[in-house]
This record gives C-alpha cells, structure tokens and sequence, in this order.
C-alpha cells in the first residue's frame, strides 16, 4: 500500500529551512515523564522535583562540543560521526518535523511536535529559544547537555534536570558522569549513577504521545521488560553495555563478546587517568545511511551494519515427508539473539526489517520468490513486514504520530523471541534436485518511496542490509 505524504511521516524527517521555528506554548512538566520508578528500583539520581522547562538556563551556558574536544579529543571524534551529533541536522527528521508542525491540529498534536525538540536540541529547547538554525554547534545530543544532566523525574519524552556551568565566564561547573576520581580542570566531575544505567538512555529512547500517552517509541520499556534486565547488578546488562562498548572490530551485542575497551577519557599529559574501561561514544543503532549522519562520518556506517549483522539468526524447518509432485512445507524462525530490545526498535513505524525466500532447482530455475524489492525499492506486497501500524481517530493506518490515537498491529520480535513464518509450495513432477532454500532477513532504516517524497531531488538510495541469511539444500 503506498500511503500520500501527508499521512507517511513519524517524529523523524525533512527539508532544509536555514532556520526552524519552535512552539514553546505548553509546559514540558505536563507530558514528562511518561513514568516513574519505584524508589526501591530507581538510580539515586532519578528524583521528585521539577523538570527543566523552557528559559530555565541559557544556551550561552553550555559549551560547544568542539569545546569539550579540546581535552577529550578522542571521545569527541567518536560523538562528531553519530547519530546524536546528527539529531537535529538530520535532513529527514527535519523533514518530518516540519510537516508535523504544518499539519498537527489541536493542542493534543502541536505538544506531540514539541516534544521532539526536546531531544532533538535539547539545549536550545531548555533556553526557550525559538529560532534554532540547522547549523547550531549546540544542536543535537551534545557532550555538555547529556554531562549537564544532574538528574531526572523518570522515563520517557525528557524528564530531565539540568545543572549547566557558565561556558561564557569559562566555569565548567559539575559535569557528571561514570567517574568519581577525576581531576578538576575547567569543570568539577561527579559520579552520577543514572550515566551509567539504562534509565538515563530511557529518558529521551521511551517516547510517548504527549496529548494522550499512547507508546510511539518504547526502546527502554522493551529493554526493562525483557531479559537482558535481570534485577540483578551483576547480571543485568544494560544499553550501555552495548551502545558504548562496540567500536570498530567488536559489534558488543547479546550475541558477541562486550570486552572492556582500556585508555584515556583525556590524555594523559592533560592529566587523563588510564583506566581498565572508557565508555566509546560512537552511539551505534541501526542507521547505515550517511543521510542520517553527519558528513564526517567515517565509520559508523559499517559499525551499524556490523550490529545489525550480529542481531539475529535464522532458522529452516522442512517437512521431511516431500516427494516430487507433492507439497513442499517448511517453517523460517527468525530469532532475536543479539538485541536487548525489540527487532526494529525505536521509529517502529516506518522500519522496515523483512524475510525474502526463494526456492531454485539445480538448474538455477526460480520456483518460488517473497520478499523481493523491485527496481523504485518497493518490497513485494505479499512480503511480511515487522514493524508497528499506528491509526488514527479514524482507525485508519497512519505514520503521522502527532495524529495516532492506537496500535493498529505490533509485528516484531522480542529480545531472545522468534517469529515463525510458515511457507508452502507443490513440487513439480519434472523437477531438477536437489532444490535450494534461501532465507534472507534484510532491514532497511525507512520506505524508499518515503525518502523520495520527503526529500525529492534531494532523496538518495537507502541502503538495504543482508542482516543473516540461511541456504538449505533438499533431495526430497
């Protein structure tokens, strides 16, 4: 089904406007948090007080990441490639977030559009400011506003509480983080035990429609309610302990060695201390496209194709009563092994991860084909998607999330789920044996058609990615 671009878009995507206005017309302290944690399960940090709302700091406080790369110059380079560098300058969520203030009626819709500032330019979100330019250096999730978070409420569409220092007068403040032993330099440290905990991720990576609470994005609520989250410190492995331990050689999934990754915060000769472990800040998801990141981006690309090639294994089941001229049943289980969340996660709406099969005979002869793509990037239609189908008031499918009101279909997998998908064919009497099965399961970050519509001549190609795939080879 190919939807009209008014009704194809989620918090993520756009055109170029030099400067973007922002609607500070409700109080962020009505839609955040989405949730709160039992005091007995909660971070020492995760508070009772008022969130940070618009103009209770400025933006002249915080400082510039370039800044902050002068004494963490590594560190910086790994942040300048991601996605959250990229937030807010991400021409397809600008895309999107345009659209969405253009067309959101009612106050219900118009907050669900402001919160998606608020983890997109944060900063400036906080300052109040309402002319934010795409080329911001304090644009994005940048160093100081994730180190500046003193504390938060709880879970989801920004709770967060803000300690800044006065860039302007060069006082760093506290800058807090995952060390209690750092020497001071332009700023004080402190160990915060949220930085280093799953709820910190889930204040920003949990987002709920901000006039009626339903569940867009639930990364951190799939990660809390699955078993990577044991209830146990020793075993629990948290996003961190994915997300910034991978870098390049090392994947860091469920399914592959997280090793420590020793050095230097800072260097040495600046007073850096070596440690056994330096959290990376590549940031790494499941985006490959360069579009979604910064034009310096090195490799990140190829670290997310890495992590989505380590994320799930698939599975070939054959019935093995099979004779030529009968009828050829066999089951593909596609399995979670390597995610500590759902596959896709995040803007369910429009991933796309899907299974292609294809039966051939020794000649090489295609018997049977799902799951193909043709020449404009459209998946065949009879083809499984698993992702999310928000409606609308109406009940009709919708990608607009400022306009979805419910969960039309939730068709994903689970971390150390599987989904089973059963297939059937009748063989011909004149076959060539032995027959060949392949199974491909590929992702793809959004619709092709999507990316056109939104970006036109701008739109580039989005890559597909061969997550696993699986060949049987059947005799009858």
């Amino acid at each position: 089904m190919r939807f009209n671009l008014r009704i194809i878009t989620g918090c993520l995507f756009a055109t170029f406007f030099l400067f973007t206005k922002v609607s500070l017309g409700s109080n962020p302290s009505d839609w955040a948090p989405t949730w709160k944690l039992p005091p007995e399960t909660r971070p020492e940090n995760i508070v009772d007080e008022p969130i940070t709302i618009p103009g209770d700091v400025k933006k002249s406080q915080f400082f510039s990441p370039t800044a902050c790369g002068a004494c963490h110059p590594e560190i910086f380079k790994m942040w300048s490639g991601s996605t959250h560098a990229n937030a807010w300058k991400n021409p397809l969520f600008q895309a999107v977030y345009n659209l969405g203030k253009e067309t959101a009626k009612g106050e219900s819709q118009k907050q669900t559009i402001e919160s998606c500032v608020r983890c997109h330019h944060p900063i400036g979100h906080s300052a109040g400011e309402t002319d934010l330019p795409l080329d911001d250096e304090k644009g994005g999730v940048v160093c100081d506003f994730c180190h500046s978070v003193r504390a938060t409420t709880g879970i989801g569409n920004a709770p967060y509480i803000l300690s800044p220092g006065n860039a302007v007068a060069m006082e760093g403040g506290t800058k807090y983080g995952p060390f209690d032993d750092c020497p001071d330099t332009i700023h004080k440290s402190q160990f915060s035990e949220l930085h280093t905990r799953s709820e910190f991720c889930g204040g920003c990576h949990d987002v709920s429609h901000a006039g009626n609470d339903l569940p867009i994005e639930q990364t951190y609520t799939e990660w809390r309610q699955g078993p990577y989250n044991t209830g146990d410190p020793e075993t629990s492995v948290h996003c961190q302990d994915c997300h910034m331990r991978q870098r390049p050689g090392f994947p860091s999934t469920g399914s592959t060695e997280r090793p420590d990754n020793p050095g230097f915060a800072s260097p040495e000769i600046m007073g850096g201390k070596e440690r056994p472990h330096i959290w990376t800040h590549y940031f790494v998801g499941g985006s490959a496209a360069h579009i979604s990141l910064p034009p310096n981006s090195e490799v990140q690309p190829q670290m997310a194709i890495d992590r989505l090639k380590n994320a799930a294994t698939l599975e070939v089941h054959v019935n093995p009563d099979v004779k030529k001229g009968g009828l050829l049943q066999f089951q593909v289980d596609i399995k979670n092994t390597g995610a500590g969340h759902y596959l896709p996660t995040g803007l369910t709406e429009l991933r796309q991860m899907w299974l292609e099969v294809s039966i051939t005979d020794s000649a090489g002869s295609l018997l049977f084909k799902r799951g193909g793509v043709d020449s404009k990037g459209n998946i065949d239609s009879v083809a499984t998607i698993y992702h999310t189908v928000f409606g609308n008031e109406h009940g009709e499918p919708t990608v607009h999330v400022w306009e979805a009101t419910h969960i039309i279909s939730d068709n994903r997998v689970p971390p150390k789920g599987k989904k089973e998908e059963q297939f059937s064919l009748l063989i011909p009497e004149d076959i060539k044996l032995p027959l060949k099965i392949k199974a491909v399961l590929n992702y793809r970050s959004a619709p092709q058609y999507l990316v056109n519509d939104l970006l036109g001549e701008k739109s580039i190609e989005l890559p597909i990615i061969n997550m696993t795939e699986l060949t049987k080879e059947l005799s009858l």
